[in-house]
């Protein structure tokens, strides 16, 4: 496993994959698809009425915007399929990097990335199938918290070992079943003050 690869297992960064759908209008060239940053690998798949184009687009992977050459036809069926994940393998390497290829302090790193930006910890909970954006608003600062604590975790636990700790050694996040538990109880809290 790749130290990129190790930071994302120990911060549940995964790659996620996603199919959309479009339909062609005879004059849009752009499309922008719902999740960014889409990964270099595996490549974006471009599909025009079922077939796979290898060429006639261009691909913004920051944004997560595909430029055709050519508008696609009021007929056309477009179907995009790509791997989005949190944070760029560019944005893991730099955390690696910062921290001379630490693969637990760099994800100590992520994580605090994570829970001081409230947009990435609703993605995060997203990725996981819960809350987030356009679903029920949950308490991100729950949330933050508990990676805040999570991280510290890593920092602690690699001061004390004073090596790095194997990537099968931390397979998901502490902070995941503690954070369910918190919201379950912010709901009921909220539902029998209403």
């Amino acid at each position: 496993m790749d130290d990129i690869s190790a930071v994302r297992l120990k911060t549940s960064d995964k790659s996620l994959i996603t199919k959309e759908l479009a339909k062609g209008d005879g004059t849009a060239r752009y499309f922008k698809l719902g999740h960014a940053p889409i990964l270099l690998s595996p490549a974006l798949q471009v599909r025009v009425n079922g077939a796979l184009l290898s060429s006639g687009y261009s691909v913004d992977l920051i944004n997560a915007i595909i430029t055709f050459d050519v508008a696609p036809l009021v007929t056309d069926q477009i179907e995009f399929t790509y791997y989005w994940s949190i944070f760029t393998d560019d944005e893991i390497q730099y955390f690696l990097d910062d921290n001379s290829g630490n693969t637990t302090i760099a994800a100590a790193k992520v994580l605090l990335a994570i829970a001081a930006d409230a947009s990435k910890v609703a993605q995060r909970q997203s990725m996981a199938g819960g809350g987030g954006l356009g679903s029920v608003t949950l308490d991100t600062s729950v949330t933050a918290r508990e990676l805040r604590n999570t991280a510290q975790a890593l920092i602690q636990m690699e001061v004390q070992i004073g090596e790095s700790v194997p990537a099968d050694g931390l397979t998901e996040v502490a902070w995941g079943e503690q954070t369910y538990h918190d919201m379950i109880e912010q709901q009921i809290i909220r539902r029998d003050h209403v």
